[in-house]
C-alpha cells in the first residue's frame, strides 16, 4: 500500500494543507486531509521567509496524517508558488533568401533563438539569480511582418516569431527542499501551483476553450490560461487576500489575526477589540464598504494580467484558492473583462470529478491546489529532477513538464546558431553586360542524436537519455577566378572593370567582367599566315619580328611590303594588315 501512497503538501502563505491519497481506477482516492495555519507570518506573498517555522507546521501535519492512517510517510509532492514566476514576451526576426523554401528545422531554430533571447533577458534582469524555464508558448508566427499560422513551405524575405516564456528562480525550489528535509521527507515530485490547480480545475477535454484560471491565495493571485488544447501562459499578481486583511487591520487598528477573522466571518454583526483594548461592534456591511476599493483594485490587477498574456478577454474565468470567496470579486472580474457574470465561476473542490473521498466532505476552492498537486503526482509519476547527458556532460534538470531536446538545449548555454548551417554568400557580377549570380554552398546541417538515433528538437527526452548535438557547418562563399572563367568559356583574354588582370584574380561582387572575343584581338597576316600580336596597345612594323621565327641571311636586307606598298620599320600597324617579307 505504501508504494502507491501519494502525500502532497500545499504550503500557502497562511495555511498548509496536507493530503494523502492513492490511485484507484484512474481516480485519486483521498484517504485523509489535514490543514493548519502558520503560527506567525512566516511567509509573504507566497515566499518562505522562516524555513524552521514552516517546517514545524509541515511536521505536525505529517504526524497527524501518520497517526490517523497508521502509516509512515517518507515521500512528499510539493508545488512552488506562482509569486516567483517571471514571464517574458519576446519577438525575433530573421532574414532569409527570398527564393528559399522554409523547412521545419528553420521554424524550430527560430523558436529556439527566441527562447534563448528570453533566457538572456531574464538572466540580465535577475543578474545573480539562477532561473529555470518552466514553460513557453508560441503567440504567433510572421512572414514579412504579417501574421501566419504555419511558416512551413512558404518563401519570403523575413520570418518572425513571438513567444511567451515563463521562468522560476532556483532559490524557490531550494527553500521547499529545505522544509521537506527538516520534516524528514524526500521530495519525489515538484510542480508549480498554477499547473497543479489547472490540472484538476480545467480538465484536458475543455482546454480547447479559452479559459483563465486564477488561484487567489493570501499572498499571490496565480494565473494560468488555456487555449486550443494547451496552457498558453502562466503569470501572477503579487496582490491577494492579505491586502484585504491589512486594509481591515489598518482601518480598525487590530492585529493581523483579528483582521483575518473580521474578513472571513459571515456574521451580520461583528465584535472585536483593537490593539489598544477598546471594544468595537460593527456590521458586515461596514466591512464590505471598507474593503470594496481593495477588491476592485485586486480585480483590475488580475484582469490586466489576463489581458496582457491572452491578448483579449477569455471565454470564461475559473476562480480557486481561499480568497476567491472575497465579496464581489467574481462580479468585478466579469465587469473588468466585459464578460457575462455567470462566466466567472468559483470552482469548488466538489466540482473535481477525478477525486473520490468518503470522509468529511472537502469544501471550498482552497482545496483545489492541494488536490491538484496530488493528482498531478499520480498522473505524472516522474521525478522532480531528471538526469540527462548532453554531449557527455551530466545535467540535473527540473522536470516540471514533458521535456524535449529543445528544453535540454535551453537549460545549457548551447548557442542556437550552431544548429543552423548557413549557406555561403552568393557572388554577383556582370559578365559581358549580363548579371551573373553564383550561389554559395548549402552547408552541412547540424545533427541531433538521442541515444544514438537521429532526432530533432521536438523529440521527447526521459531520465538517463544521452543527447549529442553535432554543430552544423556553414557553406563556403561562392568564388571564381579569372582562370576559372577562361577555362569555362575557352577565352584567351578577359578584362575586369576595363583592365587586364592576372589569372588568379578572384572576381568580387559588382565587378564588370568582359570576355574579349578572338575577333577583337590584334592580328595581322604575314606572308599569308594570321599572326596575333599581344602585350601592347599599339604596334609598329618592327614588332612583328617578336612574333615570327624568321631568319634573315647575312648581308641581305629583306624587302618589306605593307598592304602592297614598301614599308619601313616604324610604320604603324592596323589590325588585319597584310605584310610580306621577301628575302
Amino acid at each position: 500500500m505504501n508504494d502507491n501512497l501519494i502525500f502532497s503538501l500545499d504550503i500557502g502563505t497562511r495555511v498548509v494543507v496536507g493530503l494523502v491519497g492513492m490511485p484507484e481506477d484512474d481516480k485519486l482516492k483521498i484517504l485523509a486531509v489535514e490543514q493548519m495555519e502558520h503560527t506567525d507570518r512566516v511567509m509573504f506573498d507566497g515566499q518562505i521567509h522562516d524555513i524552521e517555522k514552516v517546517a514545524s507546521v509541515a511536521c505536525k501535519i505529517k504526524e497527524k496524517l501518520e497517526k490517523k492512517l497508521g502509516i509512515s510517510l517518507k515521500n512528499v509532492s510539493l508545488a512552488a508558488a506562482g509569486r516567483s514566476l517571471k514571464t517574458k514576451i519576446v519577438r525575433i526576426e530573421k532574414s532569409i533568401d527570398e527564393n528559399y523554401i522554409i523547412k521545419d528545422r528553420d521554424i524550430d531554430n527560430l523558436v529556439l533563438s527566441a527562447l534563448n533571447t528570453a533566457k538572456e533577458e531574464i538572466s540580465h534582469e535577475g543578474y545573480s539569480v539562477k532561473y529555470h524555464m518552466v514553460g513557453y508558448s508560441i503567440s504567433s508566427f510572421y512572414l514579412d511582418g504579417l501574421p501566419i499560422t504555419n511558416l512551413k513551405d512558404h518563401t519570403g524575405r523575413e520570418i518572425s516569431v513571438e513567444i511567451i516564456a515563463t521562468f522560476l528562480p532556483y532559490d524557490v525550489v531550494e527553500s521547499l527542499y529545505s522544509v521537506a528535509r527538516k520534516a524528514d521527507l524526500n521530495v519525489t515530485y515538484l510542480t508549480l501551483e498554477p499547473i497543479a490547480a489547472i490540472g484538476v480545475a480545467i480538465m484536458p477535454q475543455i482546454r480547447m476553450l479559452n479559459i483563465a484560471l486564477v488561484d487567489i491565495g493570501a499572498g499571490t493571485s496565480d494565473i494560468a490560461i488555456s487555449k486550443d488544447g494547451n496552457i498558453i501562459a502562466y503569470s501572477m499578481v503579487p496582490f491577494a487576500g492579505d491586502e484585504v486583511t491589512e486594509t481591515i487591520q489598518q482601518h480598525f487598528l487590530t492585529d493581523f489575526d483579528t483582521a483575518e477573522k473580521i474578513k472571513t466571518t459571515s456574521k451580520k454583526e461583528i465584535k472585536f477589540k483593537d490593539v489598544i483594548g477598546i471594544e468595537h461592534k460593527i456590521s458586515r456591511s461596514d466591512v464590505l464598504k471598507i474593503i470594496d476599493p481593495v477588491v476592485k483594485n485586486l480585480s483590475k490587477k488580475i484582469c490586466d494580467e489576463i489581458l496582457k498574456y491572452n491578448g483579449k478577454s477569455p471565454s470564461a474565468v475559473f476562480l480557486v484558492g481561499g480568497s476567491s470567496n472575497l465579496p464581489n470579486i467574481a462580479e468585478e472580474i466579469a465587469k473588468n473583462l466585459s464578460i457575462q457574470p455567470e462566466r466567472v465561476s468559483v470552482r469548488d473542490a466538489s466540482s473535481i470529478t477525478v477525486v473520490e473521498y468518503k470522509g468529511k466532505k472537502l469544501k471550498g476552492p482552497e482545496y483545489i491546489t492541494p488536490i491538484g498537486i496530488a493528482y498531478s503526482s499520480m498522473i505524472d509519476r516522474k521525478k522532480d529532477f531528471i538526469t540527462i547527458y548532453f554531449n557527455d556532460e551530466k545535467l540535473e534538470l527540473l522536470n516540471v513538464k514533458e521535456m524535449t531536446i529543445m528544453d535540454v538545449l535551453l537549460k545549457t548555454n548551447f548557442d542556437s546558431k550552431k544548429l543552423i548551417a548557413r549557406p555561403g554568400k552568393n557572388l554577383s557580377f556582370k559578365l559581358n553586360g549580363k548579371n551573373i549570380v553564383i550561389n554559395g554552398e548549402v552547408g552541412t546541417p547540424a545533427k541531433i542524436l538521442k541515444n544514438g538515433i537521429v532526432s530533432n528538437l521536438k523529440s521527447k527526452v526521459e531520465n538517463g537519455d544521452k543527447i549529442v548535438v553535432v554543430s552544423g557547418i556553414n557553406g563556403k562563399d561562392a568564388s571564381i577566378t579569372i582562370k576559372d572563367l577562361k577555362d569555362k568559356y575557352s577565352a584567351s583574354k578577359i578584362t575586369v572593370n576595363g583592365s587586364i588582370v592576372d589569372d588568379d584574380y578572384i572576381v568580387k561582387n559588382g565587378d564588370d567582367v568582359n570576355i574579349v572575343d578572338d575577333e577583337e584581338e590584334f592580328f595581322v597576316y604575314i606572308n599569308g599566315d594570321k599572326t596575333t600580336l599581344k602585350g601592347k596597345e599599339q604596334y609598329i612594323f618592327i614588332d612583328i619580328f617578336n612574333f615570327i621565327d624568321f631568319q634573315i641571311p647575312k648581308n641581305k636586307i629583306p624587302e618589306m611590303i605593307l598592304n602592297g606598298r614598301k614599308a619601313s620599320y616604324t610604320d604603324v600597324l592596323k589590325k588585319g594588315d597584310k605584310i610580306e617579307i621577301i628575302v
